[in-house]
Parts: C-alpha cells; sequence; structure tokens
C-alpha cells in the first residue's frame, strides 16, 4: 500500500512537471508570437513612414520645378532685353558682371579670355545648390553666353 501511494505520488510529481513544462512551452510561444507581431507592426510602421517620405520629397520636386519654371520666364525676359539692347559681345559681359580687359577696346585674345571667365561662373554645376533663383540665373546666363559666341564673338 505504501509503495503504491509512493508510486502514485511519484506519478503525480511526473504529470505536475508535465504540466508546468508545458505551461512554460506556451508561455515561451506567445512571447514568440507578440515579439513577431511587434516585429510586424514597426515593419508596416516604417514602410508608411517612407512612404510618406517619399510623397513629401515629390511633392517639394514639384513645387521646385513650378518655382523654377516661373522664374527661368523671368530671367529669360529680363536677359532678352539684355540681347536686344548690347549689341557686341564686350558690352555684354561687361552688363553680366564679368571683367573685359583693361581699356575702352579690349583686343580679341581679352575678350575670349572673359568669354571662358563668363563660361565657368555661370555654369550650371557650379551656381549654387541651395538657391533655386541663383541656379536658374546661371544657366540661362550660361545657355545666352554660349548661343552669343558665334553671333558677337570677334574672330581671331
Amino acid at each position: 500500500m505504501i509503495c503504491l501511494n509512493m508510486m502514485l505520488l511519484f506519478i503525480l510529481v511526473v504529470m505536475l512537471k508535465l504540466v508546468i513544462l508545458q505551461a512554460e512551452e506556451a508561455q515561451r510561444l506567445r512571447k514568440r508570437k507578440k515579439a513577431e507581431t511587434q516585429r510586424l507592426l514597426d515593419m508596416e510602421r516604417r514602410q508608411k513612414e517612407r512612404v510618406e517620405e517619399m510623397r513629401e520629397t515629390q511633392k517639394k520636386n514639384v513645387e521646385t520645378i513650378n518655382l523654377k519654371d516661373q522664374l527661368r520666364a523671368e530671367v529669360r525676359k529680363e536677359l532678352h532685353r539684355m540681347e536686344l539692347v548690347y549689341t557686341d559681345m564686350v558690352s555684354l559681359l561687361r552688363a553680366l558682371g564679368i571683367r573685359v580687359g583693361t581699356g575702352f577696346c579690349p583686343s580679341s585674345r581679352e575678350v575670349n579670355a572673359a568669354y571662358k571667365q563668363a563660361l565657368l561662373k555661370f555654369h550650371p554645376d557650379r551656381a549654387s545648390r541651395t538657391d533655386v533663383r541663383q541656379q536658374v540665373e546661371a544657366e540661362e546666363k550660361f545657355k545666352l553666353v554660349s548661343r552669343l559666341k558665334e553671333k558677337l564673338l570677334p574672330v581671331s
């Protein structure tokens, strides 16, 4: 009888340990599932943030393009007036702020040097990346000087 009681007690202890192990395993599985769910939620949140950032960037790009177009029209109008007023490369370069030679009538070498200086000064890659107006002005002035080279630059 004592042996049987001991055997039952032993079986109860083993069964209790199994139940405890199963409960611990179930708790570990719940923790893993909760962690996985949290990870998926974080991924989804980050993805939504990235999509929103992309939308904002696209919106800013469209605004910048519209601003550039507006500024380009203004600058072109201003440069067109300059083009009509100044009939030679020397006066045009001086009007754009480029120093041409030392005297009233510079040599063709000095005009060519000033032309090259203007191309460097107004090259779009050298314009400010932050100031949209400066970028547009540089592009348009570069185009103007390049276009008028054949028309106004004296042949040496």
